[in-house]
């Protein structure tokens, strides 16, 4: 299935006016796994992923990022990204 990790941190005001648009959306979309991570108390996580401005969301299927989208985006704009990301295939090794 699909996973969504909102990489975000607290100090950081857009990821707080994305989080009630995650929320929604989780709410919605129940066949949808979404976490959040904070980035300062998962900082190799962080830079695994090469999280250089937050929020960023990834997509992740069968254990591999298939889509991100960086900044504060509005509810059509990450509801929009997850149903793409829904339909997406997972790229090839």
């Amino acid at each position: 299935g699909l996973t969504i990790i909102d990489f975000s941190a607290t100090w950081c005001m857009p990821c707080r006016m994305l989080k009630p648009i995650i929320e929604r959306i989780a709410n919605e979309m129940t066949d949808i796994s979404f976490y959040n991570l904070d980035i300062d108390e998962n900082e190799d996580i962080a830079k695994r992923y090469r999280i250089f401005s937050v929020p960023t969301l990834l997509a992740f299927k069968e254990g591999k990022v298939i889509d991100s989208l960086v900044g504060l985006n509005s509810f059509d704009e990450v509801l929009a990204f997850v149903k793409q990301c829904e339909v997406a295939e997972v790229p090839e090794d």
